[in-house]
């Protein structure tokens, strides 16, 4: 987890592991700001990606978001172009990025923070720190006297894309009576690109609870948790005072793939230890002749390991801590480790996104 804050008095960026979603420790610094030559703000709203064995960070200083890198998800992360990716806006618009990578492996990255209903998109290329195409206005809110939004997010799930964001008053004490109006919202659509639909008979789908002190609740993301149909939304809230807490909850999906409106459990998730993992022993993007190699954890019940690529097994064989891939197509490759035990229960790990060139 990449909170804002939480951790240290120096600014930067901090981060928290868990191995069941349940007990979290600090991972400590991650990020300095006092690194990054160009920071002239206050550090907030980071989103993490792995590419080819490597982690980029997207981070805002000010009205500007930047890229670091690091072969660690626990860093140390350096600043990987030494300038803004998106540079500063006076507007405050250039904050609140999240990158999304699809599954043909066209990488995209969304932000922004507007007064007039408008969040944006750009194409990012394969190397995840520069752009192709022009910037876009994914979604435009037919606005009104008042309509703030952030926090823009997407996932996929059964080839829909919901995209997300937190919209109205995002202030804090004393102004409460305005800070309850803050929550989340979202529209989906057939493409990242949209366009996206909100489905007004669905919306929000995270609001305020005055009478259970559940207060502005927001700026969310969500994930998945491999080799099953649970997405677990992550976002924050507090409780009438400057405390903002984090939490997680589990999102409900109606027949027609419409999310259904978030009851706050205020309790978190069931744990979900971590089972299975896959890492990549070095880093790319790699060519069609290496052999590529991964570094595996499994169940000590696993019986059978199994590679697979884009939804193909292309390995399977007894466990091994260390599996070697070759004579691999070129392309954009999403692969994931299945573990099976005897009685036929699969673990899947976290899938890893590699490019293969000619």
């Amino acid at each position: 987890a990449y909170p804002t804050g939480g951790g240290t008095s120096e600014p930067g960026f901090c981060a928290w592991s868990s191995p069941d979603l349940r007990e979290w420790k600090p991972e400590g610094m991650i990020l300095k700001l006092a690194d990054v030559s160009w920071a002239n703000g206050d550090p907030w709203a980071p989103d993490i990606i792995q590419r080819n064995g490597l982690f980029y960070f997207y981070f805002c200083s000010g009205s500007a978001i930047g890229v670091a890198v690091s072969d660690n998800p626990v860093g140390p992360f350096h600043d990987a172009l030494c300038k803004p990716l998106i540079p500063y806006e006076e507007d405050m618009s250039s904050i609140d990025p999240k990158a999304f990578i699809d599954d043909d492996g066209q990488a995209y990255l969304y932000w922004g923070a507007t007064f007039d209903g408008r969040l944006f998109m750009r194409k990012l290329n394969s190397d995840m720190i520069s752009f192709s195409g022009e910037k876009k206005t994914i979604y435009e809110f037919d606005a009104h006297a008042y309509y703030h939004c952030e926090g823009a997010f997407i996932f996929k799930r059964a080839g829909l894309y919901y995209f997300m964001w937190s919209e109205y008053n995002w202030t804090t004490l004393p102004n409460l009576e305005e800070d309850n109006s803050y929550r989340v919202n979202f529209a989906i659509a057939s493409s990242p690109e949209g366009p996206f639909k909100r489905v007004e008979s669905r919306v929000p789908i995270l609001s305020t609870d005055m009478a259970r002190k559940i207060i502005g609740p927001g700026h969310n993301s969500v994930f998945q948790i491999s080799g099953t149909d649970t997405f677990i939304i992550a976002y924050h809230y507090h409780h009438g005072d400057e405390i903002r807490f984090a939490a997680l909850d589990t999102l409900q999906f109606g027949s027609d793939g419409l999310l259904w409106t978030l009851n706050p459990s205020e309790t978190g998730v069931p744990p979900v230890p971590l089972s299975c993992g896959l890492t990549l022993d070095g880093t790319g993007p790699f060519t069609h002749e290496d052999a590529i190699s991964f570094k595996a954890a499994y169940p000590s019940v696993a019986h059978k390991l199994r590679l697979v690529v884009n939804g193909e097994i292309v390995m399977e064989g007894s466990p091994s801590p260390l599996l070697n891939w070759n004579n691999a197509s070129s392309g954009f490759k999403r692969v994931k480790l299945e573990a099976v035990n005897g009685s036929g229960s699969v673990a899947v790990s976290v899938p890893l996104d590699i490019d293969i060139n000619n």
